[in-house]
Protein backbone atom coordinates (compact mmCIF):
# COMPACT_ATOMS: atom_id res chain seq x y z
CA UNK A 1 0.00 0.00 0.00
CA UNK A 2 1.76 3.42 -0.96
CA UNK A 3 2.96 5.90 1.60
CA UNK A 4 -0.11 8.74 2.17
CA UNK A 5 1.04 11.57 1.10
CA UNK A 6 0.22 14.91 3.49
CA UNK A 7 -2.44 17.07 2.12
CA UNK A 8 -1.91 20.44 1.54
CA UNK A 9 -4.52 23.54 1.04
CA UNK A 10 -2.99 26.80 -0.19
CA UNK A 11 -5.25 29.17 0.16
CA UNK A 12 -4.19 32.56 -2.12
CA UNK A 13 -3.73 31.68 -6.04
CA UNK A 14 -1.86 34.87 -6.39
CA UNK A 15 1.29 34.82 -7.34
CA UNK A 16 2.96 33.75 -4.18
CA UNK A 17 -0.23 31.14 -4.18
CA UNK A 18 0.73 29.81 -7.61
CA UNK A 19 3.57 29.34 -7.31
CA UNK A 20 3.76 27.21 -3.80
CA UNK A 21 1.25 25.47 -5.38
CA UNK A 22 3.08 24.80 -8.64
CA UNK A 23 6.61 23.60 -6.77
CA UNK A 24 4.54 20.83 -4.07
CA UNK A 25 2.95 19.61 -7.53
CA UNK A 26 6.38 19.28 -9.10
CA UNK A 27 7.93 17.53 -6.11
CA UNK A 28 5.31 14.99 -6.02
CA UNK A 29 5.57 14.89 -1.82
CA UNK A 30 2.43 16.32 -1.37
CA UNK A 31 -1.91 15.94 -2.31
CA UNK A 32 -1.65 19.38 -3.26
CA UNK A 33 -5.54 21.76 -3.10
CA UNK A 34 -5.59 25.17 -4.51
CA UNK A 35 -8.39 27.45 -3.41
CA UNK A 36 -9.07 30.05 -6.84
CA UNK A 37 -12.16 31.96 -6.15
CA UNK A 38 -12.55 34.74 -8.98
CA UNK A 39 -11.09 32.74 -11.72
CA UNK A 40 -12.28 29.46 -10.87
CA UNK A 41 -13.90 28.82 -14.29
CA UNK A 42 -10.67 30.02 -16.36
CA UNK A 43 -8.17 28.01 -14.69
CA UNK A 44 -10.58 24.83 -14.17
CA UNK A 45 -10.86 24.92 -17.82
CA UNK A 46 -7.30 26.22 -19.14
CA UNK A 47 -5.15 26.54 -16.35
CA UNK A 48 -2.69 29.01 -15.20
CA UNK A 49 0.35 30.48 -18.03
CA UNK A 50 3.60 30.45 -15.63
CA UNK A 51 7.06 32.21 -16.42
CA UNK A 52 8.91 31.50 -13.53
CA UNK A 53 12.68 32.00 -12.99
CA UNK A 54 12.65 29.04 -10.28
CA UNK A 55 10.70 26.59 -12.10
CA UNK A 56 10.94 27.42 -15.70
CA UNK A 57 7.61 27.72 -18.21
CA UNK A 58 4.20 25.94 -17.85
CA UNK A 59 1.14 26.49 -20.49
CA UNK A 60 -1.84 25.34 -18.96
CA UNK A 61 -0.95 24.26 -15.57
CA UNK A 62 -2.75 23.69 -12.64
CA UNK A 63 -2.86 21.17 -9.86
CA UNK A 64 -4.51 18.26 -9.28
CA UNK A 65 -7.38 19.60 -7.07
CA UNK A 66 -8.93 22.88 -7.79
CA UNK A 67 -11.83 24.33 -5.86
CA UNK A 68 -13.77 27.21 -5.35
CA UNK A 69 -13.77 27.92 -1.53
CA UNK A 70 -12.49 26.66 1.34
CA UNK A 71 -15.36 24.82 2.16
CA UNK A 72 -15.82 23.34 -1.03
CA UNK A 73 -12.10 22.22 -0.73
CA UNK A 74 -12.81 20.62 2.96
CA UNK A 75 -15.83 19.10 1.77
CA UNK A 76 -14.00 17.27 -1.25
CA UNK A 77 -10.50 17.02 -0.24
CA UNK A 78 -9.91 17.35 3.16
CA UNK A 79 -8.38 16.77 6.15
CA UNK A 80 -5.52 18.98 5.76
CA UNK A 81 -2.31 18.47 7.08
CA UNK A 82 -0.84 21.82 6.01
CA UNK A 83 -3.11 24.93 4.73
CA UNK A 84 -0.43 27.16 3.49
CA UNK A 85 -2.34 30.82 3.56
CA UNK A 86 -0.52 33.19 1.03
CA UNK A 87 -3.98 35.37 0.81
CA UNK A 88 -3.45 38.93 1.55
CA UNK A 89 -4.07 39.62 5.03
CA UNK A 90 -6.71 42.58 5.18
CA UNK A 91 -7.97 43.01 8.63
CA UNK A 92 -10.01 46.40 7.67
CA UNK A 93 -11.34 44.47 4.70
CA UNK A 94 -14.77 42.29 4.76
CA UNK A 95 -13.73 39.01 6.19
CA UNK A 96 -10.89 38.10 7.89
CA UNK A 97 -8.06 35.47 7.48
CA UNK A 98 -9.22 33.63 10.15
CA UNK A 99 -12.47 33.10 8.68
CA UNK A 100 -11.05 32.21 5.56
CA UNK A 101 -9.32 29.36 6.57
CA UNK A 102 -11.53 28.09 9.13
CA UNK A 103 -13.86 25.56 7.34
CA UNK A 104 -11.08 23.65 6.77
CA UNK A 105 -8.82 23.54 9.94
CA UNK A 106 -8.91 20.69 11.93
CA UNK A 107 -6.84 19.10 14.88
CA UNK A 108 -4.20 18.05 12.63
CA UNK A 109 -4.05 21.42 10.62
CA UNK A 110 -0.62 22.56 11.06
CA UNK A 111 -1.35 26.38 9.55
CA UNK A 112 1.41 28.38 7.63
CA UNK A 113 1.26 32.31 6.91
CA UNK A 114 2.96 32.87 4.23
CA UNK A 115 2.56 36.53 4.22
CA UNK A 116 3.60 40.09 4.41
CA UNK A 117 3.20 42.55 7.58
CA UNK A 118 3.37 42.72 11.01
CA UNK A 119 1.40 41.13 13.82
CA UNK A 120 -0.56 38.33 11.99
CA UNK A 121 -0.27 35.45 13.87
CA UNK A 122 -1.48 36.86 17.23
CA UNK A 123 -4.82 36.67 15.71
CA UNK A 124 -4.27 33.48 14.25
CA UNK A 125 -3.44 31.56 17.62
CA UNK A 126 -6.34 33.49 19.24
CA UNK A 127 -8.74 31.86 17.01
CA UNK A 128 -6.88 28.59 16.34
CA UNK A 129 -5.36 27.85 20.07
CA UNK A 130 -4.59 23.89 20.11
CA UNK A 131 -3.04 24.86 16.46
CA UNK A 132 0.58 24.53 15.22
CA UNK A 133 1.23 28.34 13.48
CA UNK A 134 4.00 28.52 11.45
CA UNK A 135 5.17 32.03 10.37
CA UNK A 136 6.90 32.36 7.00
CA UNK A 137 8.77 35.25 5.03
CA UNK A 138 9.09 34.82 1.14
CA UNK A 139 11.46 36.90 -1.30
CA UNK A 140 9.87 35.79 -4.94
CA UNK A 141 8.89 38.46 -6.38
CA UNK A 142 5.90 36.84 -8.35
CA UNK A 143 2.67 38.27 -10.26
CA UNK A 144 -0.62 36.71 -10.99
CA UNK A 145 -1.90 39.06 -13.34
CA UNK A 146 -5.41 37.32 -15.58
CA UNK A 147 -4.18 34.00 -14.74
CA UNK A 148 -0.33 34.59 -16.29
CA UNK A 149 2.06 33.95 -13.01
CA UNK A 150 5.57 35.51 -13.58
CA UNK A 151 7.80 35.15 -10.89
CA UNK A 152 11.39 36.87 -11.38
CA UNK A 153 13.55 35.85 -8.12
CA UNK A 154 14.60 32.32 -7.29
CA UNK A 155 11.71 30.83 -4.64
CA UNK A 156 13.28 31.14 -1.43
CA UNK A 157 11.02 30.51 1.83
CA UNK A 158 12.43 31.77 5.66
CA UNK A 159 10.20 29.30 8.28
CA UNK A 160 10.03 29.24 11.79
CA UNK A 161 7.72 28.66 14.57
CA UNK A 162 5.56 31.01 16.07
CA UNK A 163 5.23 29.46 19.48
CA UNK A 164 1.68 28.27 20.66
CA UNK A 165 1.91 27.83 24.46
CA UNK A 166 -1.84 26.48 24.50
CA UNK A 167 -0.24 23.46 22.76
CA UNK A 168 1.53 20.74 24.80
CA UNK A 169 5.03 20.17 23.77
CA UNK A 170 4.61 22.74 21.45
CA UNK A 171 8.38 23.13 20.55
CA UNK A 172 8.56 19.42 19.72
CA UNK A 173 5.00 19.83 17.11
CA UNK A 174 6.51 23.17 15.98
CA UNK A 175 9.33 21.66 14.51
CA UNK A 176 7.94 18.25 13.37
CA UNK A 177 6.02 20.64 11.43
CA UNK A 178 8.82 22.77 10.14
CA UNK A 179 10.76 19.56 9.36
CA UNK A 180 7.79 17.82 7.43
CA UNK A 181 7.01 20.97 5.50
CA UNK A 182 10.36 21.93 4.69
CA UNK A 183 10.69 18.05 3.42
CA UNK A 184 7.67 18.14 1.13
CA UNK A 185 8.46 21.88 -0.28
CA UNK A 186 12.01 22.11 -1.06
CA UNK A 187 14.15 20.95 -4.58
CA UNK A 188 16.90 21.23 -6.03
CA UNK A 189 15.54 24.61 -7.74
CA UNK A 190 14.55 26.30 -3.62
CA UNK A 191 15.66 26.55 -0.69
CA UNK A 192 13.61 26.69 2.47
CA UNK A 193 15.75 28.32 5.55
CA UNK A 194 14.29 27.19 8.84
CA UNK A 195 14.57 30.29 10.61
CA UNK A 196 14.89 30.72 14.48
CA UNK A 197 14.05 34.56 14.68
CA UNK A 198 11.67 34.57 11.62
CA UNK A 199 10.38 37.73 13.72
CA UNK A 200 13.52 39.83 12.96
CA UNK A 201 12.87 38.56 9.06
CA UNK A 202 9.86 40.17 8.89
CA UNK A 203 11.42 43.63 10.03
CA UNK A 204 13.43 43.12 7.85
CA UNK A 205 11.21 42.05 4.85
CA UNK A 206 8.97 44.98 5.60
CA UNK A 207 11.62 47.40 5.01
CA UNK A 208 10.56 46.96 1.03
CA UNK A 209 7.03 46.64 1.72
CA UNK A 210 6.40 49.61 3.74
CA UNK A 211 8.14 51.57 1.29
CA UNK A 212 8.43 50.13 -1.98
CA UNK A 213 5.20 48.53 -1.76
CA UNK A 214 3.45 51.67 -0.49
CA UNK A 215 4.62 53.99 -2.74
CA UNK A 216 4.76 52.37 -6.40
CA UNK A 217 0.52 51.78 -5.22
CA UNK A 218 0.20 55.56 -4.92
CA UNK A 219 1.74 56.86 -7.27
CA UNK A 220 1.09 53.65 -9.47
CA UNK A 221 4.64 53.14 -11.24
CA UNK A 222 6.54 50.02 -11.21
CA UNK A 223 9.72 50.17 -8.92
CA UNK A 224 12.98 51.14 -11.21
CA UNK A 225 10.49 54.39 -12.37
CA UNK A 226 9.94 55.66 -8.79
CA UNK A 227 13.80 54.84 -8.80
CA UNK A 228 14.49 56.73 -11.95
CA UNK A 229 12.08 59.53 -10.49
CA UNK A 230 14.77 60.42 -7.20
CA UNK A 231 12.59 57.63 -5.00
CA UNK A 232 15.71 55.80 -3.35
CA UNK A 233 17.05 58.66 -1.76
CA UNK A 234 13.59 61.17 -1.29
CA UNK A 235 11.17 58.35 0.02
CA UNK A 236 12.31 54.70 0.08
CA UNK A 237 16.11 55.41 2.38
CA UNK A 238 13.68 57.81 4.64
CA UNK A 239 11.21 55.13 5.38
CA UNK A 240 13.58 51.98 6.00
CA UNK A 241 14.93 54.04 8.33
CA UNK A 242 12.10 54.77 9.95
CA UNK A 243 11.23 51.05 9.55
CA UNK A 244 14.67 50.44 11.16
CA UNK A 245 13.67 52.75 14.29
CA UNK A 246 11.02 50.98 15.46
CA UNK A 247 12.35 47.34 15.07
CA UNK A 248 15.18 48.96 17.10
CA UNK A 249 12.52 50.12 19.70
CA UNK A 250 11.46 46.24 19.69
CA UNK A 251 14.67 45.03 20.82
CA UNK A 252 15.37 44.20 16.89
CA UNK A 253 18.52 45.60 15.00
CA UNK A 254 18.60 45.98 11.48
CA UNK A 255 21.87 46.42 9.74
CA UNK A 256 22.46 49.42 7.03
CA UNK A 257 23.50 46.80 4.45
CA UNK A 258 19.73 45.08 5.02
CA UNK A 259 18.52 48.70 3.77
CA UNK A 260 20.51 48.73 0.85
CA UNK A 261 19.78 45.08 0.18
CA UNK A 262 16.14 45.81 -0.14
CA UNK A 263 16.53 49.09 -2.05
CA UNK A 264 18.66 47.09 -4.89
CA UNK A 265 16.35 43.74 -4.91
CA UNK A 266 14.98 44.41 -8.22
CA UNK A 267 16.86 46.91 -10.05
CA UNK A 268 16.22 46.83 -13.03
CA UNK A 269 13.26 44.72 -13.46
CA UNK A 270 10.65 47.30 -13.75
CA UNK A 271 8.69 45.47 -10.98
CA UNK A 272 5.40 46.13 -9.67
CA UNK A 273 4.66 44.81 -6.32
CA UNK A 274 1.71 42.79 -5.67
CA UNK A 275 0.43 45.57 -3.39
CA UNK A 276 -0.03 47.88 -6.53
CA UNK A 277 -1.07 45.31 -8.85
CA UNK A 278 -4.02 45.31 -6.53
CA UNK A 279 -4.64 48.71 -6.61
CA UNK A 280 -4.49 48.04 -10.29
CA UNK A 281 -7.25 45.26 -10.30
CA UNK A 282 -9.14 47.53 -8.02
CA UNK A 283 -8.54 44.78 -5.05
CA UNK A 284 -7.95 45.73 -1.77
CA UNK A 285 -4.44 45.72 -0.67
CA UNK A 286 -2.39 44.92 2.86
CA UNK A 287 -2.30 48.63 4.02
CA UNK A 288 -2.75 48.28 7.79
CA UNK A 289 -0.23 45.08 8.16
CA UNK A 290 2.32 46.85 6.06
CA UNK A 291 1.97 50.30 7.68
CA UNK A 292 -0.85 50.57 10.74
CA UNK A 293 0.31 47.96 13.04
CA UNK A 294 4.27 49.24 12.73
CA UNK A 295 2.83 52.97 13.04
CA UNK A 296 1.24 51.59 16.04
CA UNK A 297 4.11 50.72 17.55
CA UNK A 298 5.90 53.48 16.90
CA UNK A 299 3.60 55.33 18.41
CA UNK A 300 3.67 53.33 22.17
CA UNK A 301 7.42 53.10 21.68
CA UNK A 302 7.66 56.88 21.35
CA UNK A 303 9.45 56.57 17.44
CA UNK A 304 8.85 59.66 15.33
CA UNK A 305 7.56 58.36 11.53
CA UNK A 306 6.81 61.39 9.57
CA UNK A 307 7.49 59.80 6.48
CA UNK A 308 5.82 56.71 7.19
CA UNK A 309 2.38 58.43 8.58
CA UNK A 310 2.56 60.07 5.43
CA UNK A 311 2.83 57.50 3.13
CA UNK A 312 0.05 55.43 5.09
CA UNK A 313 -2.13 58.41 4.86
CA UNK A 314 -2.10 58.53 1.13
CA UNK A 315 -2.22 54.89 1.29
CA UNK A 316 -5.16 54.54 3.39
CA UNK A 317 -7.27 57.44 0.71
CA UNK A 318 -6.39 54.65 -2.55
CA UNK A 319 -8.15 52.00 -0.10
CA UNK A 320 -10.82 54.33 0.58
CA UNK A 321 -11.56 55.27 -3.33
CA UNK A 322 -11.50 51.10 -3.76
CA UNK A 323 -13.67 50.63 -0.68
CA UNK A 324 -16.78 52.92 -2.09
CA UNK A 325 -16.05 51.37 -5.69
CA UNK A 326 -16.73 48.03 -4.63
CA UNK A 327 -19.59 49.16 -2.22
CA UNK A 328 -17.78 48.12 0.98
CA UNK A 329 -18.15 51.95 1.73
CA UNK A 330 -21.03 54.29 0.96
CA UNK A 331 -20.86 57.96 1.29
CA UNK A 332 -24.37 60.08 0.93
CA UNK A 333 -23.11 63.18 0.19
CA UNK A 334 -26.33 65.26 1.68
CA UNK A 335 -25.05 63.66 5.71
CA UNK A 336 -21.77 66.46 5.06
CA UNK A 337 -23.08 69.33 3.72
CA UNK A 338 -22.81 72.06 5.80
CA UNK A 339 -20.32 70.32 8.21
CA UNK A 340 -17.50 71.07 9.30
CA UNK A 341 -14.51 68.57 7.03
CA UNK A 342 -13.26 67.80 10.90
CA UNK A 343 -16.35 65.96 11.53
CA UNK A 344 -16.34 63.80 8.65
CA UNK A 345 -14.92 60.46 9.92
CA UNK A 346 -17.01 60.71 12.97
CA UNK A 347 -19.83 60.83 10.24
CA UNK A 348 -18.27 57.94 8.40
CA UNK A 349 -17.98 55.65 11.63
CA UNK A 350 -21.85 55.92 12.16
Amino acid sequence: MPERKPKVLVVGSGGVGAIGALCLTLNDKADVTLVVRSDYAKVNESGYSIKSVTYGEHENWKPRHIAKSVADASERFGEFDFILLTTKNIPDGPITCEDIIRPAVTPRTAIILLQNGLGIEKPMIEQFPHNVILSGVTLLCSTNINCVVCNSLKDQIYLGAWSNLNIKNHAEKEQSAINEFTRIYSNEYNKVFIDENVEKTRWEKLLYNAALNSTTTIVNLDVSRCQIAGANNELFRPAMREIVAIAASEGVEISPETVEKFIHISDGQFYSPSMCVDARKKQLFESEIILGNPIKIAEANGVETPVLKTLYTLLSMVQFRIKEEKGIIKIDENEYRNTNSDSYPDILKK
